[in-house]
């Protein structure tokens, strides 16, 4: 087997411009007529059998001429196309010798044409399934005799996704004939811009004619995946997207490759230890997706012996030793003990995470020297180890994000230049990055997603310095979602990661009059003000109303029918919801809703008291009592009314984090109604429960409801009703029941970035400038409500912070949400941590849960 991993020289580019074509020259078709035959080899690879089949095809499309595909020369025609590695071929002189995966030459004499690569038929390892109902049914328990151990089989299970039946092409193949092939037909004008015949230009000529050619085309990415469209499609058209798109995907590299350890429940019953402690001391073995504890002896073990295994039975090159999604810091006294408190968000658990890394690393460099682990920079570790000088050279480092995504801004540009540059001195190896598109569509997005320009950007930044990219792209089943917007960043990405030298916007000058014809000029000014605007549009008023003004121009100026029409229609349908959020965000908030200035734990003044929590659920500590700040809440739908159960709630900042802390009154004598002592139990609204509603910067908005039992649910309103319970705000709760009250306290983790939009609040720092400082900094508050309601109970009385208007339906009016703020508007790195100095730069992922003491 071929070697999956090598850095790719640089140095050698893909030229879209038209190769050499003079009418002097021996033509390939002529007055409609074939006048050239398509040689193959005996026994093609799969790539030279595809590429062949596309040439005949496009030729057809082209001029109406159907090339014959042969074996050998006939001498029925005066000119040959050569197509893969063959002995014809290789008596001119052409082979694929010395050239990395996916690469090819494409030489030309008087009478031929060699269109040769790097091709190699991959062939998957048993066991493995056909389906995931032949894996459950046949091959799993091949699989599970294999493994001894209750280990997940990511390969085995799912590598049909990665094969085409159809076309009869796997995703690891090495694909060189194909796309020399491909890179022909664009010179002769073809483009693939999206899926399907609407996406694709076919020029029309009777004649064409041999190419003057001898070039070498290397991708300067050696391997360039995209999650959506994928090659097992079952739309034929996505999967030969994303072939002509010249994508790949490596082998065997998973994400989170500690999960497939952790997740099964027999492991979970067997060994309770490997799972990371919760606050209460007890192990997470209930969680969908748990952490591990990384002090286990026992986990350790069982990582290397299940990465040994997929080494030396399915021949992976790299295995994935990266946490579950959604880490969290394991409780025990080992795993506290080796948290870096000093560090940003998104370094606390880095030295925890990579340590773990790299003994797993030295154990299998023992017995396996030439093969990679990989973990991912992301989350609370996403910043580089400060105790480890440089990494073993067989540990690879995947970098989330690692690029800006959707952002024309120099401030994150320069950060993340700097986090590349900080890991690339922890590493000899080259860098992955991995790009999350997937709020998309998948978690309720809206807006018109164009960012051509910030990829051509980033992708400049780090050519020669990384060596895959990896984008998780949304999409519906296994095509593209909404495919006539989102073609448009993907096909763009693919065309720079094989030369990232091209000029953008000449490409775009061809694309725009191509794709849209007489659209052309007003389609270039929606999508590049959109790109511009991205964050504000559904935020901002004036600026949703002119992109959406600016699409009314593009629709103006193409008939319905047409194919231009047809082009835009798809877009024109996204764009409801964005009409509709227009004209929601143009009306007012009603004058005089209340407001909360949370009070910043962070300041100085408060620095003997913000280590005095106790998460407990009692309200006690000088963390809550040494500002007097406590708040009431009103009847549901009248401020000038008392309930007759007072309920107070008090809400800080510290470090990343927003607390509440709320007390509720109740019949002396009597336990308040609890509907389950479960979390994600909807049996909790049959109880007495709070609900927090909270509309971020970033995101309107989440739902968390929570009862005197400190049981809880997480929703996401944001999103499609079916997604709602997708995501988990990670919330630390803790209840407690009194004499004629209950009380409870939540924290409340915070992310600025939406790389991960399943896990934890998306949102910035709320902040509202004091008056002496406004204009200085922008103000940004947030929006929340809190509500009590006393079901069960006798009166059944319901309360809120902000009540609701008369006319409401439900206590979800977001525009009567009251602000939620600080006066504070950045978070300071704790203790000077100076590679924090930017507390956006690394997008905080964590949970922080060692400043604080938790109750037994």
């Amino acid at each position: 087997m071929p070697s999956h991993y090598s850095l790719v020289a640089a140095s050698c580019c893909l030229a879209l411009a038209s190769l050499d074509l003079a009418e002097a020259a021996m033509p390939i078709v002529d007055d409609g007529r074939p006048r050239s035959e398509i040689v193959v080899s005996e026994k093609p690879t799969r790539s030279a059998k595809l590429a062949a089949k596309e040439l005949q095809a496009y030729v057809a499309k082209i001029s109406g001429a159907k090339l014959p595909i042969v074996t050998a020369a006939t001498g029925a025609m005066p000119a040959k196309i050569y197509v893969g590695e063959s002995d014809a071929a290789r008596a001119q002189g052409v082979t694929a010798e010395g050239l990395p995966r996916d690469a090819f030459r494409m030489v030309s004499g008087d009478d031929w044409l060699a269109l040769v690569g790097n091709d190699w038929d991959f062939t998957p390892v048993e066991p493995w399934g056909r389906s995931h109902t032949d894996w459950v049914n046949r091959r799993q328990a091949e699989w599970e005799q294999l493994a001894a151990h209750p280990w997940i089989n990511p390969i085995g299970a799912s590598i049909y996704r990665d094969y085409n039946k159809e076309l009869d092409i796997w995703n690891y193949d090495h694909r060189g004939s194909l796309n020399a092939v491909y890179e022909f037909l664009r010179s002769l004008g073809v483009r693939w811009y999206m899926p399907g015949e609407l996406g694709e230009l076919v020029p029309k000529s009777k004649r064409i004619v041999l190419p003057r050619v001898d070039r070498t085309v290397r991708p300067a990415f050696e391997v360039r995946s995209i999650d959506r469209p994928r090659i097992s499609s079952p739309d034929v058209e996505d999967a030969l997207w994303y072939l002509r798109c010249g994508l790949n995907k490596q082998y065997g590299l998973m994400h989170h490759g500690q999960r497939e350890i952790t997740e099964l429940d027999g492991q979970r019953k067997a060994h309770p230890e490997y799972y990371a402690m919760l606050p209460n001391g007890r192990r997470d073995t209930d969680s969908d997706r748990p952490s591990a504890c990384l002090s286990s002896p026992g986990f350790f073990q069982e990582m290397v012996d299940y990465t040994r295994l997929m080494f030396d039975h399915y021949d992976v090159p790299i295995v994935s030793v990266m946490p579950e999604d959604g880490f969290s810091l394991c409780q025990c006294e080992q795993c506290r003990g080796q948290v870096t408190l000093d560090r940003d968000a998104t370094g606390i658990h880095s030295d925890y995470v990579w340590t773990f890394v790299i003994r797993v690393a030295n154990e299998l460099a023992k017995t396996h020297p030439n093969k990679k682990v990989v973990c991912g920079a992301y989350s609370s570790y996403r910043l580089p180890p400060r105790s480890i000088d440089k990494l073993p050279d067989n540990v690879l480092v995947q970098i989330t994000n690692g690029r800006p995504i959707r952002e024309l801004d120099d401030q994150l540009f320069a950060e993340t230049a700097e986090l590349r540059r900080l890991w690339q001195e922890k590493t000899n190896n080259p860098l992955s990055l991995s790009l999350n598109f997937t709020p998309f569509i998948n978690r309720g997005e809206y807006r018109p997603q164009y960012w051509m320009h910030v990829i051509d950007r980033g992708i400049k930044a780090v050519r020669g310095a990384v060596w895959r990219e990896d984008v998780w792209g949304s999409g519906d089943g296994s095509g593209l979602a909404v495919p006539a917007m989102c073609h448009v960043n993907y096909y763009f990405m693919s065309r720079l990661w094989w030369d990232p030298n091209q000029d953008l916007d000449a490409l775009l000058g061809e694309y725009y009059p191509l794709f849209y014809g007489p659209a052309a000029k007003p389609m270039k000014d929606f999508i590049d003000f959109c790109e511009v605007n991205f964050g504000k549009l559904g935020e901002d008023a004036v600026i949703t109303g002119e992109a959406l003004s600016r699409f009314e121009q593009v629709k103006a100026a193409l008939p319905p029918e047409s194919v231009y029409g047809r082009r835009i229609a798809n877009v024109d349908a996204y764009l409801t919801t964005l009409r509709n959020r227009s004209r929601q965000i143009d009306r007012k908030r009603p004058e005089g809703l209340p407001s909360f200035r949370m009070i910043d734990m962070a300041q100085d003044k408060w620095r003997n008291v913000r280590h005095t929590l106790v998460l407990d659920g009692k309200v006690e500590e000088p963390f809550w009592t040494c500002y007097r700040d406590s708040r009431p809440l009103r009847t549901l739908r009248d401020a000038h009314k008392h309930p007759k159960f007072p309920t107070t709630f008090r809400a800080r900042w510290y470090r990343g984090s927003i607390y509440f802390a709320v007390v509720c009154q109740g019949e002396s004598g009597k336990q308040p109604i609890i509907g389950t002592t479960q979390n994600h139990d909807p049996a909790i609204w049959d109880g007495e429960h709070l609900e927090l509603l909270v509309e971020t910067d970033k995101h309107s908005y989440y739902q968390i409801v929570v009862n005197p039992a400190g049981a809880r649910i997480d929703l996401d309103r944001g999103v499609d009703k079916d997604k709602w319970y997708e995501w988990s705000s990670q919330a630390e709760v803790a209840a407690h029941i009194g004499d004629g009250l209950w009380s409870v306290e939540i924290k409340l983790p915070i992310t600025p970035s939406d790389e991960d939009p399943l896990h934890q609040i998306v949102g910035s720092k709320p902040f509202k400038a004091k008056a002496r400082n406004a204009g200085k900094e922008a103000n940004l508050p947030w929006y929340f409500n809190l509500f009590r309601n006393r079901k069960g109970s006798d009166d059944g009385e319901a309360s809120a912070f902000s009540p609701i208007s008369p006319q409401a339906k439900s206590f979800h009016e977001r525009l009567r949400f009251a602000e939620l703020y600080t006066s504070v508007a950045h978070d300071r790195p704790y203790n000077g941590d100076q590679e924090a100095k930017s507390s956006g730069a690394y997008h905080s992922r964590a949970v922080l849960r060692s400043d604080v003491r938790i109750a037994p």
